[in-house]
């Protein structure tokens, strides 16, 4: 543990005596050097931010440390605009419009990245649309800023003083939010990237906050004291640039937490924007009537757009089942039905019953006959194509929409029909004998040269869940009788008053 504490202590505090010791070493150019600080610091702290993000493996730890990195060189944009307006055109003590804009603006990517969900997989528009509130409200709390601090034309120190707490309250904004992230995170390179955010926004909140109320303003302190600051970047390049391996483990989140973050993430910026635009109303009625729509619009635009993404992956899903339940009621070889899909159609044809619906069906039992003979004869891939013409053959005579066709196993097939009575499943049963008839596929082991079935029927209500087994055990025994009648028939088994034990 001690050589990954040290570096990260080392560099802030080697930052922070350079700082010291140049002023002392070479007084006259304190000034200078402090502003030039406030611009390396930020722009190598960025560099190192963005030099991480490559590293990360992960697209979501990638796009989080470059966030961080599109803050800090926002924020490098602010200190150069101090540093061109105080040292080179000499405009000490102000504030400068251009630079505070950039100091607000530099809160935006955090902002973003503290409200966004940490995975957010194919919600590329409504990050879009978070993005761009999270903008409105940096703009839109620079306003506020700005009109404080010139509420009565000229700065005054009043002004200066609310400014001041509108930092703080800025920088405690970031800094609650990094800790909710931090402790509902339940990745590993999730936890890291808040928790070094964490504690740089710590970090910078005290220095800025004591800068800004004692430091500032005061005729006494140079721009050396203000530069101090710049100790936060130095800490975050430090972390930033800690071996991923030095990480602690730190136990899982509550799953009330992490539900909790997630229903409220997309809450958080058009909620914030809202407010801030209710008070910017009070002093730019124009800007704060644009925040205020911004932040309704925005949010009903963000659920319709995430509201239509969720029906289209809800449907794909569906898509998806029903392409595996056909995938798991077909059988593989023939392509129709299986055992479990005629199952699921008797189950069906039994709840019709008990809806009140009349529900008469007949059972079909076809064999090919003399199929071992066939398979002795030409073979396990000659039978294999007989089943599927077979199959395909029975499909084709299967007229009604009702009719369910199913492989029962080996060169057995069943037929179920529904709504029909016995001439009717009869008529059926003779139309499908004669369909495979008309195949002539060739079977040297059978009296007719070709391949032909034997088909059982069996035709009855179905009062009660048990009378689909003994329909499919009465058309076996017809299809018994069928057989030993000489095969290449139909044979009907009489139910009387419903199925025969």
């Amino acid at each position: 543990m001690r050589h990954v504490v040290t570096p990260c202590i080392s560099l802030p505090l080697g930052f922070l005596l350079l700082q010291i010791g140049l002023p002392l070493a070479w007084p006259e150019a304190a000034g200078g050097v402090a502003y030039l600080a406030m611009v390396v610091a930020p722009l190598l702290t960025g560099l190192a931010t963005a030099w991480r993000g490559r590293r990360e493996p992960q697209a979501a730890a990638r796009t989080g440390w470059w966030l961080v990195t599109a803050s800090l060189l926002v924020w490098t944009v602010g200190g150069f605009g101090n540093l061109w307006h105080e040292w080179v055109l000499g405009l000490a003590n102000e504030m400068y419009r251009g630079a505070m804009l950039a100091f607000h603006l530099a809160a935006v990517p955090l902002t973003f990245l503290l409200a966004s969900s940490w995975q957010p997989a194919g919600q590329h528009w409504v990050r879009g649309i978070d993005a761009l509130l999270a903008l409105a409200l940096g703009f839109g709390y620079f306003l506020i800023t700005w009109h404080v601090l010139t509420v009565h034309g000229a700065q005054d120190q009043p002004g200066v003083h609310t400014m001041m707490w509108l930092f703080d309250a800025q920088n405690l904004f970031i800094v609650l939010g990094a800790l909710v992230r931090w402790c509902a995170a339940e990745e590993a390179d999730e936890r890291t990237l808040f928790g070094v955010l964490l504690v740089h926004a710590l970090l910078y909140m005290g220095v800025a906050g004591w800068n800004n109320h004692f430091i500032a303003g005061d005729p006494a302190y140079g721009p050396e004291y203000g530069a101090v600051v710049t100790v936060a970047f130095a800490l975050l390049a430090s972390l930033a640039l800690r071996p991923p391996q030095a990480e602690l483990a730190l136990p899982q989140p509550p799953a009330v937490l992490v539900r909790s973050v997630h229903a409220a993430g997309p809450l958080v910026v058009p909620g914030a924007l809202l407010v801030v635009s209710l008070f910017l109303i009070r002093v730019d009625y124009a800007w704060g009537t644009a925040g205020v729509v911004s932040a309704v619009l925005g949010y009903a635009l963000r659920s319709v757009v995430l509201q239509v993404s969720q029906i289209a992956r809800g449907e794909a899903l569906q898509r998806e089942h029903t392409a595996l339940r056909s995938l798991a009621w077909t059988d593989a070889l023939t392509g129709v039905g299986n055992r479990r899909f005629l199952d699921h159609a008797l189950a069906g044809a039994w709840w019709r019953e008990q809806r009140g619906t009349p529900s008469v069906a007949a059972v079909l039992m076809m064999d090919i006959d003399h199929f071992k003979l066939l398979n002795d004869e030409l073979g396990h891939e000659r039978g294999d194509e007989c089943l599927r013409q077979v199959a395909q053959a029975l499909q084709r005579a299967l007229v009604r929409p009702g009719d369910i066709l199913a492989r029962y196993g080996g060169e057995e097939f069943i037929a179920l029909l529904q709504e029909v009575d016995a001439d009717g499943a009869s008529v059926v049963a003779e139309r499908l004998r004669a369909a495979v008839q008309a195949l002539q596929l060739p079977h040297p082991a059978s009296p007719q040269q070709v391949v032909t079935i034997s088909i059982g029927l069996a035709c009855a209500p179905l009062h009660a869940a048990s009378d689909s087994a003994r329909l499919i055990r009465a058309a076996d025994q017809a299809l018994f009788q069928a057989k030993r009648a000489g095969r290449n028939r139909v044979q009907h088994h009489a139910m009387k008053g419903g199925p025969a034990a």
